[in-house]
């Protein structure tokens, strides 16, 4: 019996992962990269956009401060869901993105959309 060649004995599919850190800085500015209007937007630097500073962290899960079961509820409330889903989105994406460099790319596509429209949010409402 003839010894196959070692290209035919690997799967198609084992490549190795995209490294942890590239995955981690890739997702992270997806996500956050859209408020960079915060820094650029004309305009005093008042309380107001100190505010929105402090805010930077939580703000991809700005989304759900469109929902109307914040309408009457403190405001450590809504800041903590969007804290709650800015997380779960950084986990879900760096997970993707660690599969393979095609879905690190589908991964920071997904997170640049949800932030941008995010950002827009944001920005409407600043």
């Amino acid at each position: 019996m003839a010894k196959r060649s070692q290209l035919f004995m690997l799967p198609l599919s084992e490549t190795k992962p995209p490294n942890r850190l590239t995955v981690l800085l890739c997702t992270l500015l997806a996500l956050y990269g859209p408020f960079g209007w915060i820094l650029w937007l004309p305009g005093p630097w008042d309380a107001k956009r100190l505010l929105w500073l402090k805010s930077w962290p939580a703000l991809p899960g700005f989304l759900v401060q469109s929902l109307d079961v914040f309408e009457g509820r403190p405001v450590w409330f809504s800041y903590a869901c969007m804290g709650f889903v800015t997380a779960l989105a950084l986990i879900g994406f760096f997970r993707m993105g660690r599969q393979s460099r095609t879905w690190l790319a589908g991964a920071v596509f997904l997170a640049a959309v949800l932030s941008g429209y995010s950002s827009w949010l944001a920005l409407q409402s600043f």
